[in-house]
């Protein structure tokens, strides 16, 4: 129960780290046994997507006095934040490889010899 404890009394700083980082992001904390340990998990949802979060329950207790330990957790919430609001496409199509062979192909037409310079014969006499 002594983690539960730490929870509700670290709350207050918990909301104000996640309104920090995005006001629409909805977050629930753990019940009965996921409170249970040094560690938790913080289930974030927004916009139809969610993720979890793994936080020490150390750190949250230090959040309060310690702006380090308040910022890791920060980042750790707006690491996930972002992976979550990510637009990651398969490329089922093979776009990049395409792109690839034709950056390749264009590199080598730019050492291939230009049809506007002259042909060297080596160097000119002299007069």
């Amino acid at each position: 129960m002594a983690a539960r404890e730490v929870l509700q009394k670290s709350e207050e700083i918990l909301r104000g780290i996640i309104r920090s980082i995005d006001k629409d992001l909805d977050y629930t904390l753990p019940v009965g046994s996921d409170a249970q340990g040094p560690r938790f998990t913080l289930q974030l949802s927004t916009r139809g997507r969610a993720a979890t979060v793994s936080l020490s329950m150390d750190d949250l207790k230090s959040a309060e006095v310690d702006a380090v330990r308040k910022n890791a957790v920060r980042q750790k919430i707006k690491s996930a934040r972002d992976h979550m609001l990510d637009n990651h496409l398969k490329d089922v199509l093979g776009t990049k490889v395409a792109r690839m062979l034709k950056g390749a192909g264009e590199a080598q037409e730019a050492f291939q010899r230009s049809s506007f310079r002259r042909p060297g014969f080596g160097r000119a006499p002299r007069r």
